[in-house]
């Protein structure tokens, strides 16, 4: 599991662990690990740049909405403002 990017993570999960429970068998440790690996694995990741592109992206098309919604509620005839 040289190339883990969970490896740090695994390793500080395993120093929270009991003092009783820390010197597990490496048959046990190596289990464990491959177990977490697998679940995490399984998760869609993305790069922290391509998580901030896409903010910035949602943040520029909530704004363009919001002009228009501005442009279109401006264009249209107000309605229930007789009495």
């Amino acid at each position: 599991m040289k190339n883990n990017p969970f490896s740090f993570f695994l390793d500080q999960l395993e120093q929270k662990l009991p003092d009783s429970l820390r010197p597990m068998p490496a048959e046990i440790r190596t289990a464990a690990r491959a177990m977490i690996d697998e679940r995490l694995a399984k998760f869609d990741w993305v790069p922290r740049s391509e998580f901030e592109a896409q903010e910035r992206l949602l943040a520029q098309a909530e704004a363009r909405i919001a002009a228009l919604e501005a442009k279109l509620n401006a264009t249209l005839p107000q309605t229930g403002t007789s009495a």
